[in-house]
This record gives structure tokens, C-alpha cells and sequence, in this order.
């Protein structure tokens, strides 16, 4: 799925690889030295892409029977392993706006944007294509990617969506092509220029059982008030402010992932934060503080929503960081603005 040129930096997450302890417990597989692959990573940890191709190769040649394993791994995804990327799409009013949600956020998954989407007739039907360009060796992480993201798409539409065609890029046998076909519904074609996802257009108005259109306005919301929390903003702070939006709902907003993505060293940041008389701590703590008491405000986002967009692992500890902040607690907070909102309309 990732292009040649940025293959480099492609990455999946944490949480997504969690898919293969699942396959693992499903088949009875001990597979200890794959467990503590796995098990290396947490669920927002970077994996890199090549490391994950070598995982799934390792786990399906415990399996050499199976002609369809990337098939059963993608149908045990859940949002869980999508991580905010999933969450977000998931609480879009339809399916169209889910598609526009992921284009836009993909970066959160893969950690660069690698899937372009065009208009395009199939049969003479108007078609919505997602095309991603291949990268040689990575069959099995397309197979898996591709039926994972057609199998949640199902899971969260109200009623299934009929696809028209999938390209792959890689070779398979007549058996693995009747099972790809089996479980896209449609016909498969490989050895393709590129991975394509197509569907008639009809279906981006498939509503999503799950809509929250608070959550949808979120990243947007973050970017804003991110400009409000550094003062005096210059171009390094406006690319640090746009790089800490992208990782904060990951859990990931760490000096030492902030780093490579500014093409500099640890001390290098270090030091030029220094220059602006800025701790990154503080930074992000502040920024933190900020963010958190727009959120509370939104009635839509609940306490654990409001914990896991701010990058914490659990409510708990976003309540004991809130109080710190504020000398009261996030439900309190959230009450209390109600009443002053509430006043000064009356007013």
C-alpha cells in the first residue's frame, strides 16, 4: 500500500498488530517467539511496515494449509485496532463523510497519507475509487489491510455495502482468488497496477450506526486551539503545533517522536524550544489544559472521549492531571461551565 519513496516511514500501530494475538488465541497457536513480537510493542508504539509484512509471513506459515489467512485475521478487527483514525470514521453521519474523514486522518494509521480517491465508471456505473500504490513484498499486508478496512466498513453501515470490483497487486492461486472473491462479493482482480477499492457512488450515503458529529469536528477544533496555546507563533512553532495535533490522540506526543518528524535530532528540538524559552513539558501540559476544558464544554464527548482525544491512557489519570490544572475535577468543571453558559444567557 505505501509508495516506494516513503516506504521508509509507513508504519502501522500498536493496536493493530494486537490482530495477531487475536488470530493466534483463535487457532490455538502458542507461537511464543511471535507473542513477544507482538507483545514488544504497545498499543500506541510505532511498528514499522517491513516489521509487520514479517510478522504476518511468520504467522501464516504456521498455518500453510490455509488458503485465505489474511481473510480470518481481517474479520477479527474491531475499532479497538484502528485506534482514533477508526473512532473518528466510525462517528461520521455517513458513509461519504467516513471516506472523506479517512483521507484526511490516514496519517494517524500509517503515519504518512498513501491512499488517493477518484471518480471513476465501472460497467458504465459512476464509481468511487480508493487506489493505493503498491510496494513489492507486501502482499499479505495488502490482502490484510484492505479486507480489515472493507470488513469494519460493513460492521458500522446499516446495511452492507455492495462493492464492484478489487484490484490486488501481487500473483494467487485459483483457490486464494475464489476466496477473495467470496468475501468481497465482487470480482477480484490481481496482478493490477494498483490496490483499488470501487463502488458505485450511490453508497456514500449509507448512513453509519454509530454517528457523532461532535467527534467529527474534533481535529479541527484541536488545530485551532493548539494556535491559541503557544504564544508568539513562527514557522518551527506553527510545523510543532501542526505535528503534536497529529499525535496527541495517539498517545504519542513524546519529544522523541515529535523529533524526526521536524527532520531534526532530540537535542536539536531540545534546544530550540530552549531558544523560545519553552519546556516541552510545560508546552504540553498547557496545550493539554487548553484543549481539555474546549472539550469539556462539548456535552456531545464524554469523560473517557475527552481522556483518549488528549492522549491518555485512561480517564483515571486524565482526572488526576485535570485537577492539577484547574483544583477541580473534569465533571466538575463540566458542570460548572453549564450553569455559567446557562446564567449568561439568561443575561
Amino acid at each position: 500500500m505505501p509508495t516506494p519513496q516513503n516506504a521508509g516511514i509507513v508504519r502501522v500501530t500498536g493496536s493493530w498488530i494486537r490482530l495477531l494475538t487475536d488470530w493466534l488465541d483463535q487457532n490455538g497457536l502458542d507461537a511464543p517467539a511471535l507473542r513477544a513480537a507482538v507483545a514488544a510493542y504497545g498499543p500506541t508504539d510505532n511498528v514499522p511496515i517491513n516489521d509487520w509484512a514479517q510478522m504476518l509471513e511468520a504467522a501464516f506459515a504456521l498455518r500453510p494449509q490455509d488458503q485465505a489467512a489474511s481473510l480470518a485475521l481481517a474479520r477479527l478487527v474491531t475499532l479497538q485496532h484502528t485506534g482514533v483514525l477508526g473512532y473518528l470514521a466510525a462517528a461520521c453521519d455517513n458513509l461519504g463523510q467516513a471516506l472523506l474523514s479517512y483521507q484526511r486522518f490516514e496519517r494517524l494509521f500509517y503515519g504518512a497519507s498513501v491512499a488517493q480517491i477518484h471518480s471513476r465508471s465501472v460497467d458504465s456505473t459512476p464509481c468511487v475509487e480508493i487506489a493505493w500504490q503498491p510496494l513489492p513484498g507486501m502482499a499479505l499486508v495488502d490482502e490484510t489491510a484492505i479486507a480489515a478496512l472493507v470488513h469494519i466498513t460493513r460492521q458500522n453501515l446499516v446495511r452492507d455495502v455492495a462493492l464492484q470490483q478489487v484490484h490486488f497487486s501481487h500473483r494467487c492461486n485459483p483457490q486464494q482468488l475464489q476466496a477473495l472473491e467470496d468475501f468481497f462479493a465482487c470480482p477480484v482482480v490481481m496482478e493490477s497496477d494498483r490496490i483499488r477499492l470501487l463502488f458505485s457512488v450511490d453508497v456514500l450515503s449509507l448512513p453509519l450506526m454509530r454517528g457523532e458529529p461532535g467527534l467529527r469536528h474534533l481535529l479541527e477544533e484541536q488545530a485551532l486551539s493548539m494556535l491559541r496555546a503557544v504564544p508568539e507563533p513562527d514557522e518551527f512553532l506553527r510545523q510543532l503545533q501542526a505535528e503534536v495535533v497529529r499525535l496527541l490522540p495517539e498517545g504519542e506526543a513524546t519529544i522523541e517522536s515529535l523529533a524526526p518528524r521536524l527532520y531534526c535530532s532530540v537535542r536539536t528540538l531540545q534546544r530550540r524550544l530552549d531558544e523560545k524559552n519553552l519546556s516541552w513539558k510545560a508546552l504540553l501540559d498547557r496545550t493539554r489544559e487548553q484543549l481539555a476544558c474546549q472539550y469539556l464544554a462539548d456535552n456531545s464527548l464524554s469523560l473517557l472521549e475527552v481522556s483518549m482525544l488528549l492522549g491518555y491512557r485512561n480517564q483515571g489519570t486524565f482526572s488526576r492531571a485535570f485537577k492539577r490544572w484547574q483544583n477541580c475535577s473534569p465533571l466538575a468543571y463540566r458542570k460548572h461551565q453549564m450553569h455559567k453558559n446557562a446564567s449568561d444567557h439568561k443575561d
